[in-house]
């Protein structure tokens, strides 16, 4: 790219030809903007800015009080692109939201450092989303090749120094489309898109595995949740509880409370108390500062309820993991947080270590202070069970009675407390399988996105090994 010369790198000092200068504003020109196009420029024979190479979609609705997926930017994965979503009432959605259709592109403009892109799955179709998305439809690229450029540094490095707002830092729709992206041949188009192809395969199948676990809790735990209308307040100036009941729990809310119906309703039908399934329970160990690198730990963050991420890990010096062996994941730990700022938060998100199972690398790593670590007996309860079925809302409601504190908290020996459903070991094993599966293809769909993130930047560094295309894609593995 002529017309440019770098005069100094701290601070930016760039001197630009005037034909160049399309927006006021220096940060527009960072160097590390201008050497990422000039890179663009040389490493294809064709690039073209994101604007001519898409269909924005700007149709928008208002709420009309119905049930519906929204998707916003919490909802993205920075690190993966997977789009985990919940339904809401429309009616709770403030202003208006834009219209997302399976396959579309969604790009944050709203703190566009934290890489929210993603595709619209086709398990989710069509959805509700936040203003602060640009949505494409690609029109004359692969889709899936365009989603790994945005997702990549190619893009990153475009628009993270043109960001506006201290609090709230955001770039508008024309610094999105103004993106310049690199157009390779179609055969690296298609090698580089077939690996998030096969990456939205695999959640797919994760997705059909979770519902399939969902259909079978329904089905069996239905009686547990026919039991009890949640619509009814459960509150009257007295309580009356048999002795047997009471236990070593003296407080009068704790036995006013949804949660304690569940509770009713499962020993009724041979549930069975956290105590008697357990080896141990306890809380992590924290150290007084974190180290560089080392053991990693486990912290609230990397819970998902869906899987541990590991993705922004911190770790401790290999003498304080020494000392504290007792708090070394083993394979079937399940995790809670003990403390909230809001009770709510509490019992939300419920994870189990894996350990040993090919297609799952979990790394050796210890637990927090910050985490309470359910540790089973494997002869009574296949730990993968148990954290499945701690994440159904009649765990979740006795979880919740147990809350207790100005700040929220919660502590091990309320975990011994709780009542499950204990179903026939054979089917525990079945579920335990499927999750087993559904872990698998989301690290691989994960280990794709990564992949074809890197054969971009290779890409566009000079380092694309060519004779990759001539080889068998790796994208046919399955989970």
């Amino acid at each position: 790219m002529n017309g440019y010369s770098i005069i100094n790198k701290k601070p930016s000092i760039v001197c630009l030809n005037q034909r160049l200068i399309t927006k006021l504003g220096a940060n527009y020109y960072s160097i590390r903007k201008i050497e990422m196009v000039e890179k663009i420029i040389n490493s294809t024979e064709d690039n073209k800015a994101l604007g001519s190479l898409v269909k924005t979609k700007e149709k928008r609705m208002k709420p009309k009080g119905k049930d519906s997926i929204y998707i916003g930017l919490a909802n993205i994965n920075s690190d993966t692109g997977e789009i985990e979503v919940n339904t809401v009432d429309e009616a709770n959605i403030e202003g208006t939201s834009v219209i997302i259709e399976a396959g579309d592109i969604l790009f944050s403009k709203l703190r566009p450092n934290l890489n929210k892109v993603a595709i619209c799955p086709k398990y989710i179709g069509n959805a509700l989303g936040s203003t602060e998305f640009v949505v494409m439809e690609s029109k004359i690229i692969d889709k899936y090749f365009l989603y790994s450029v945005l997702k990549s540094n190619v893009a990153l490095k475009q628009v993270i120094d043109i960001t506006t707002g201290s609090i709230l830092p955001r770039i508008d729709s024309e610094d999105v489309l103004n993106i310049l992206i690199p157009i390779p041949s179609p055969e690296i188009q298609n090698y580089i898109g077939d690996k998030v192809r096969r990456a939205e395969e695999l959640r797919e199948e994760a997705k059909r595995l979770e519902n399939d676990i969902n259909t079978f809790f329904n089905e069996k735990f239905s009686d547990i949740y026919k039991s009890i209308d949640e619509s009814k307040v459960y509150h009257s100036k007295f309580t009356w509880k048999s002795a047997e009941n009471i236990r070593d729990v003296f407080n009068a809310e704790y036995f006013t409370l949804v949660g304690d119906k569940y509770e009713q309703v499962i020993r009724k039908q041979k549930g069975v108390y956290l105590d008697d399934l357990l080896k141990d329970c306890f809380m992590g160990k924290s150290p007084s500062q974190y180290a560089d690198k080392g053991p990693k730990i486990l912290k609230v963050k990397n819970l998902t309820n869906g899987g541990l991420d590991w993705s922004d890990s911190d770790h401790v010096d290999k003498e304080f993991y020494v000392k504290n062996e007792r708090c070394h994941l083993q394979h079937g730990d399940v995790f809670i947080i003990p403390a909230a700022h809001l009770a709510k938060y509490i019992g939300e998100k419920v994870d189990v270590y894996i350990q040993g199972i090919e297609g799952i690398k979990y790394p050796d790593a210890m637990a927090s202070g910050k985490i309470i670590v359910i540790r089973p007996n494997f002869d009574k309860v296949n730990p993968i069970y148990l954290c499945l079925v701690m994440r159904e809302k009649f765990v979740y409601h006795q979880i919740q009675r147990q809350v207790s504190g100005i700040t929220a908290s919660y502590y091990p020996k309320d975990v011994r407390q709780l009542c499950i459903p204990l179903i026939e070991r054979e089917k525990q094993d079945m579920v335990a399988d499927k999750y087993i599966e559904i872990i698998k293809c989301k690290e691989q769909a994960k280990q794709l996105i990564q992949e074809a993130k890197q054969d971009v930047e290779d890409l566009i560094e000079g380092k694309f090994d060519m004779s990759k295309l001539n080889k068998d894609s790796g994208t046919e593995s399955r989970c």
